[in-house]
């Protein structure tokens, strides 16, 4: 039950008859305060660990209003770790003993893998080593915060597990974010060791989404404070599954070169302070680990795991927060506006069907990034912080609402999705190994077993088979060409045309402003030449009407001057 306290903006609007002051909401499990992250971890997303390692993808986010403890859920503290250091250590428990020493296979885009040259392999290893070199001379790494909790203070935790989307909403103590530098072992193994003779990699890469913009937190920071970091652009692939390029993967072996990245990445995490947070994440970090199942020499899959830490929600006169805070906060809001927006668009698309309404994925670099696990590639669970102060009373039932929606979205992961995920094996320049049988030896290709028996056919026959096809393959290859750039150009063309068109309409219109303008200008001229006019005449009236004299007394007075002139023309002449 969430029972508005007094002052809030909920108990104003239900004092005038608008709402109701208290909301309920059901939900399968309530963790009390008492609960340790490793129940928290057993009871919420160790099934999609377990999926993570036979082959899916997992999609975790971390979701409240500011200083509500979403950070210490994800990452915990040396005692009590969070929820990615359980999932890195679940990971590294089922993978002991078949772990693949070489760097030469690595992800590439969203769900493909590449080989690597000798190289690139060097410059992996550099990159990983420069990271790892950084801790020499940095004795700690906690992040102390200057401030305590109110003695009348409770946590709640609170747990909703779906069928397929499952939505967690648990409140922890909002404790600094900091990692262990070593983490021991769980007490209990999370999974079983698998069997067979396939080995695993295990890849991870740490960015933030900060003003809508990607950076890298596993680059190096920039020598010059005056420069900025480069922005990371979010792409397609040919499946039209999202990634970003240029984003650094590096190959991890063990829980320690693991807390050294998490260490690095934090560093480098945008944050600071406000009124309701003296360390507040004014960033989405999202976390991602890519494990490949490597046999041999091929990738047989890639699975996905990210771990999604959510700025928090905040009201900016609460948090006292102007210029480059506000500008932060603004960004934050809307973000999560738009996730909000696709999870509602979700629900509404499953009760009403027929309806498909558009799903705003693309108006927002989070929403985009993570659209092909909405749409079923893969399974997302919202871990939900709740602060219990009544100051962010309103917020919190916000995202209680918000939780509400998400926990009526059913999220259907369709068999043919598993086929998509196969992972293509690509070279060092990027281009699909499998394209190399189109260039077999003859001797190869009829090793096949389901090749036709050309052997009736004489050598010289066979030689001119051969290049006839030969010839048909340049052909072909000259046709394709020429099409592209027909069609390249097509598109030239009607780029340029329409730049010319908006061009042209821009003139016109700007035309159409002046003549507007002009006319405008002109009004007001005639308005103020009238004015003067009027104010003219009525200052000359009010001449005539303070100057004005009678007529009788006109004549009177210029008889009596006739008079007057008389009598002195009488004495001058005596």
């Amino acid at each position: 039950m969430l029972h508005a306290p007094k002052g809030s903006a909920t108990m104003k609007s239900s004092e005038r008859g608008i709402g109701l002051p208290s909301h309920k909401f059901t939900f399968s499990q309530i963790f009390g305060p008492e609960t340790t992250q490793a129940e928290l971890f057993q009871d919420t997303i160790k099934s999609q660990v377990s999926e993570f390692l036979d082959g899916k993808n997992a999609l975790i986010f971390s979701y409240g209003v500011t200083n509500a403890g979403k950070t210490y859920t994800i990452l915990g503290t040396p005692k009590e770790p969070g929820l990615l250091p359980q999932v890195l250590d679940a990971t590294f428990q089922y993978i002991a003993g078949r772990q693949y020493e070489a760097m030469d296979l690595k992800p590439y885009l969203r769900n493909d893998a590449q080989c690597l040259g000798p190289d690139q392999i060097k410059q992996e290893r550099s990159a990983k080593t420069a990271i790892f070199a950084s801790f020499k001379e940095v004795s700690g790494f906690y992040i102390t915060n200057n401030w305590s909790l109110p003695s009348t203070f409770s946590v709640i935790s609170i747990l909703l597990l779906t069928c397929h989307l499952s939505l967690s909403l648990s409140l922890s103590l909002p404790l600094p974010p900091s990692l262990p530098p070593s983490l021991c072992r769980l007490p209990h193994p999370v999974v079983s060791s698998p069997l067979g003779s396939s080995q695993f990699a295990l890849w991870v890469s740490y960015f933030e989404i900060y003003n809508e913009s990607v950076y890298d937190l596993l680059q190096p920071p920039l020598c010059s404070k005056s420069k900025k970091r480069a922005g990371l652009r979010v792409c397609e692939d040919a499946a039209g599954d999202t990634y970003v390029r240029d984003l650094k993967w590096i190959h991890i072996k063990n829980m320690e070169e693991a807390c050294k990245l998490l260490r690095f990445g934090n560093r480098n995490r945008s944050a600071a302070a406000t009124k309701m947070n003296q360390s507040s994440s004014r960033s989405h970090s999202i976390f991602t680990m890519k494990l490949l199942k490597i046999d041999g020499s091929t990738v047989q899959r890639v699975s996905e795991f990210s771990l999604c830490d959510l700025a928090g929600s905040e009201r900016c006169n609460k948090t006292n927060t102007f210029g480059e805070r506000l500008k932060e906060a603004g960004n934050i809001n809307n973000s999560l506006l738009i996730l909000g927006k696709c999870i509602t668009a979700l629900r509404n698309n499953q009760t009403d069907r027929m309806k498909n309404s558009y799903i705003p994925f693309r108006e927002s670099k989070l929403t985009k990034l993570f659209q092909a696990v909405f749409c079923g590639k893969g399974r997302a669970s919202l871990i939900v912080n709740i602060n219990q102060c009544a100051s962010t009373y309103d917020e919190t039932l916000h995202v209680m609402k918000f939780s509400a929606a998400a926990k009526q979205v059913v999220q259907v992961i369709p068999a043919k999705s598993l086929e998509s995920l196969a992972p293509r094996l690509v070279g060092r320049d990027g281009k699909p190994l499998e394209a190399l049988k189109s260039y077999l030896s003859e001797e190869e290709l009829l090793d096949e077993e389901d090749e036709a028996d050309m052997s009736i056919l004489p050598q010289n026959e066979l030689l001119n088979v051969i290049e006839s096809l030969r010839a048909k393959l340049l052909a072909e290859r000259r046709k394709n060409l020429v099409q592209e750039m027909e069609i390249r150009k097509e598109m030239g063309d009607a780029m340029l045309q329409q730049l010319m068109e908006s061009e042209e309409l821009r003139s016109r219109q700007m035309e159409e402003l002046k003549e507007s303008y002009q006319e405008r200008l002109e009004n007001t001229f005639d308005m103020y030449k009238d004015a003067i006019k009027e104010h003219a005449y009525q200052c000359a009236m009010n001449r005539v009407e303070d100057d004005y004299v009678p007529v009788e007394e006109f004549i009177a007075e210029q008889e009596n001057a006739e008079v007057q002139y008389n009598r002195m023309s009488h004495i001058s002449d005596s």
